[in-house]
């Protein structure tokens, strides 16, 4: 099995650096880096999994959930339903949830309160890369994979994230090396990087 792992910046995925690939924040820049990748490695088969931080206005600090579907902000113009792949493991106690993914980093800071009530009851979370992602990896039949630890509860600014987000990396990784020795007891996993 070909993973491409991708995650927005180095300090996500602690250890893991080394084998991951990273986009930088927004969808402008996942957009770019992400098609930079498949146009070099066109002519292989894999899958991109993605791990990161979200903000959840439901889910306490630490949690680590697998993305289902995503929203993408000016949903309402889209077509068809962002519905993500699953990887072959079985995670019965992983929370699973719908992102929403946005330009801006979601706090009363960037949006009024009025409107994140209004999305809060169809979303789960929210990200600023994920629907770049998923678009690009659909468009070249790519499977899509998405799990994320919960950073804040859209009650901090960026810089509150950047102080939290190296202490809940080391989470994430560890639970993302227990799935990668999930996934190796029935195939090796060979990691794209550039």
């Amino acid at each position: 099995m070909k993973i491409a792992l991708f995650a927005a910046v180095p300090e996500e995925v602690g250890n893991l650096a080394d084998i991951t690939n990273f986009m930088g924040i927004g969808r402008e820049n996942a957009t770019r880096s992400t098609l930079e990748f498949i146009e070099k490695h066109r002519n292989e088969q894999f899958c991109i999994l993605n791990l990161g931080t979200v903000g959840s206005h439901d889910k306490p600090v630490g949690t680590i959930m697998k993305i289902s579907e995503i929203i993408s902000a000016g949903a309402p113009f889209n077509s068809e339903r962002m519905m993500l792949n699953h990887l072959p493991l079985q995670q019965p106690d992983l929370a699973t949830g719908v992102l929403y993914s946005s330009d801006c980093f979601v706090s009363p800071e960037v949006f009024t309160q009025q409107y994140l009530d209004s999305i809060k009851s169809k979303v789960d979370c929210f990200d600023m890369e994920s629907s770049a992602v998923f678009t690009i990896a659909k468009v070249y039949g790519i499977p899509f994979i998405s799990y994320k630890i919960v950073s804040d509860n859209l009650d901090v600014t960026i810089d509150i994230w950047h102080q939290r987000v190296v202490e809940l990396s080391k989470k994430l990784e560890a639970f993302a090396r227990d799935m990668f020795q999930q996934l190796e007891k029935d195939e090796p996993i060979e990691f794209l990087h550039d």
